[in-house]
This record gives structure tokens, C-alpha cells and sequence, in this order.
């Protein structure tokens, strides 16, 4: 990777533009769009996303999967640490996903912190993956064309550093901060049992402050959610003998706290303390008073009108490091119908199934790939004994058993 330097002539703003500007074979109309279902918060691992480096004149630029905050930005140290060069073009494409929309469209949602969102810009274009007998085809369907960040969103201020602690604080991180959501309605999307798509984001960014792109949506409630609904993990400090914790949310609005809940048994919580919400950043909490044995948490988000809802839970078993899974478990145990499915990483192309100890399958999970813990409610089952079974395409194959009282 070169440094990042200025670039004082203005037309190679508008050649990078061409760079990211292919259009899809028919013309993409644009509307609102629903991007309450997240698929990668980017909290433990870069999702199976990647960024590649795109050249213009005396500098290249990229995305960065920046681990300790959580997100993808252009911020890397040591080598990108000084006031960034500008116009640059950075992308991030995702992996191939199951469209979850109708045919002819497709919703995209991504959390941004930019410099001026007036002037700073971003494009999405949906690419199709089509398993043919010949091999894999790859296509651009649809394209939004280049737009400025506040056509779509309400962006907010955002000050670098709010939390205490923070890693790696930046001092030329944009100064605002906001949620795009857009649809891309375009008769090319066709949705086929052969065929999934990758979402490419592109940044046209026009001064010298780094950005960050995070916790992408591509349609409803009904995508599965990450291995937590606000992306909790837990780390154990054996120096100290204390608990790290570490969480972001989807979408901040009008939240006063985040209280941090611990259980011994996974069924009962108690408050271990409380973090202020001060705008997205990634939220730490070291609990120092924990008991001995297995331990649960999960956050509890509480808004400014007292209205609050919970993180999944995740468990950090007595001998472990952290609450990664390692093998499957389910907790609680037995579940009267909301439980947590705690698991190896998977990949996409993983899948969960209940059945009965008859065989009949009654549910089938697709769980977020590069997750270790996936909610799921069984509510709807009567109750029983129940199996699960998880598997992947390389031969892997785990059963355990589920009771729901």
C-alpha cells in the first residue's frame, strides 16, 4: 500500500468517477428503501467482504477491515495516519448473497462517517453470481449511480473518540455520521436457485478526513441477523480476572444507555453496569467483578422515552478466552422457545435444520457466515424433544438436542 497524498488536479476526480460508473444492461430506477435486517456488522470479522485497491495518477486507495473498531475505513496505521489524499475511490464488495427482495429489486443499507456529505458520494451496483454448467458467471444488474450521501440519508454529527476506551482514536475521521438505505429496482435482478449477488459500495471522497463503512443491510427483518442483534463479545482478562466486552449498534436514534447484563445460568440477569450512548463508535465495558464458572451477557439498550430492547446472549463458557464458539451448544436449556445456537464459524453456505426425532424437518436456519452464535425461536414447536443439526458443504456434520418445555 503508498501513502495517500493531495491531488491538485480536479479532473482526475471525474476520471475516477468513470472508474466505478459501468451501467447495468437496462437502466436502474431508485426509491427508499427497507434496511432493517443487518448481515455484517464487521464486530469480530470482516464478514467474507473484501476491498480491493483502486490506482488513480500518484496514489491508490482502499477500504481497510480495521478490527479494533469494528467497521471498514481508510485509516491504517502506520502507513495511513496523516490527513488523507483526495479525490479518491474506495469500494468494498461483499460477498455472494440469496437475494431476499422480490425479483427486479434489491435493497441495500450501509452506515457511513464522511467529511462533507454534501460533496462526498457513493454507488452501488448489484452483481449477480449464476452457477452455470459451464461455471461460474458473473454480471453488473443493476447500477444507482453516483450520489451524494445527504440525497439519501439525514446525516448527523460525529465526533471521533466518544467512548472511553477507544482503539486507535483518529484525528482526521469524518465529522459526520449516517444511515443510507436505498432500493435498486431493475428488471435484470432475477432472483434463480442458481444465482446470488454481491453488493459493491463505491466512496468518491473529495477531502483530506478518513471514512468508515458498516453494518450492511440488504433487505427486511426477515435477512438473518448477525450473531447478535447489536454484536456483543466477550473477552476474559485471567490477569485481572475480569471481562472485556465489546458491542456497536445497527443504528443509534435517540438512545440514552446501554446496560450490561450477567447471568450464571443464561435464564437470569442482573445489571453489571451501564455505558452512555454517545454516538456510533464501538462501546466497551470491563466487568471487573465476575464470579466464578460460566458466564452470559447481553446489552440492553435503553432510549431516551425509557423504551428498551435486548442483544442476543452470548456465553462465555469457564475455561474459554472468549465466547467464540468452538462446537455446538444451545443455551438456554431447555427453552420455552427463544434460544441461542452457539456454533463453530460457518460459512454461507452452512445450514441449520430442527427436525423431529422422527426425521420431519419443522425448520431450516441459514446462519450469518463468519458468525459463532445465531438466535433462533422455536416458540411455534410444541413441546418436546427436538433435533439440530448443522452442516456445510465441506462435510461437516454436528447434531445435538433440543428440549422446548
Amino acid at each position: 500500500m503508498k501513502l495517500l497524498y493531495p491531488v491538485k488536479a480536479y479532473f482526475l476526480f471525474f476520471s475516477l468517477l468513470c472508474m466505478v460508473s459501468v451501467k447495468a444492461q437496462v437502466p436502474t430506477s431508485l426509491a427508499n428503501g427497507q434496511c432493517d435486517g443487518v448481515v455484517a456488522n464487521f464486530n469480530s470479522n470482516d464478514n467474507g467482504f473484501n476491498a480491493p485497491s483502486i490506482y488513480g495518477s500518484i496514489f491508490d486507495s482502499s477500504f481497510y477491515y480495521n478490527a479494533g473498531r469494528g467497521y471498514w475505513t481508510d485509516y491504517m496505521p502506520p502507513l495511513r495516519t496523516a490527513a488523507p489524499g483526495f479525490p479518491r475511490v474506495m469500494s468494498v464488495i461483499s460477498p455472494p448473497f440469496t437475494n431476499p427482495n422480490p425479483t427486479g429489486t434489491f435493497n441495500v443499507g450501509f452506515y457511513y462517517i464522511v467529511g462533507n456529505p454534501a460533496l462526498d458520494r457513493f454507488q452501488i451496483r448489484i452483481i449477480s453470481v449464476t452457477e452455470t454448467p459451464a461455471g461460474t458467471v458473473t454480471d453488473v444488474k443493476a447500477s444507482s449511480g453516483v450520489q451524494t450521501f445527504s440525497t439519501w440519508s439525514t446525516p448527523q454529527p460525529y465526533v471521533d473518540g466518544v467512548t472511553t476506551p477507544v482503539p486507535d482514536v483518529t484525528p482526521f475521521m469524518g465529522t459526520f455520521q449516517g444511515n443510507i438505505c436505498i432500493r435498486l429496482i431493475d428488471p435484470d435482478i432475477v432472483n434463480s436457485a442458481t444465482t446470488k449477488f454481491r453488493v459493491e459500495v463505491s466512496y468518491l471522497i473529495n477531502e483530506a478526513t478518513f471514512a468508515v463503512f458498516d453494518n450492511v443491510s440488504i433487505g427486511p427483518s426477515q435477512v438473518p441477523l448477525p450473531v447478535n442483534f447489536i454484536g456483543l463479545v466477550a473477552n476474559r482478562i485471567s490477569a485481572t480476572k475480569s471481562v472485556d466486552l465489546k458491542w456497536d449498534v445497527t443504528e443509534e436514534i435517540d438512545v440514552e444507555e446501554y446496560q450490561v447484563e450477567r447471568s450464571t445460568n443464561g435464564i437470569s440477569f442482573t445489571s453489571a453496569g451501564s455505558v452512555p450512548a454517545k454516538g456510533k463508535s464501538i462501546y466497551t465495558y470491563v466487568d471487573n467483578s465476575v464470579p466464578s464458572g460460566t458466564l452470559y451477557y447481553r446489552i440492553k439498550s435503553v432510549d431516551l422515552d425509557k423504551k428498551f430492547k435486548y442483544s442476543g446472549i452470548i456465553r462465555l463458557a469457564d475455561d474459554a478466552s472468549s465466547s467464540f464458539g468452538t462446537k455446538l451448544f444451545v443455551y438456554p436449556t431447555p427453552t420455552t422457545g427463544d434460544m441461542v445456537i452457539e456454533h463453530k464459524k460457518l460459512n454461507d453456505k452452512a445450514k441449520m435444520a430442527i427436525t423431529s426425532l422422527d426425521g420431519r424437518v419443522l425448520k431450516v436456519i441459514s446462519p450469518t457466515p463468519g458468525s459463532s452464535h445465531t438466535p433462533v425461536s422455536i416458540s411455534n414447536l410444541s413441546p418436546g424433544v427436538y433435533l439440530l443439526k448443522v452442516t456445510d458443504e465441506n462435510g461437516y456434520s454436528e447434531t445435538i438436542k433440543v428440549i422446548r418445555n
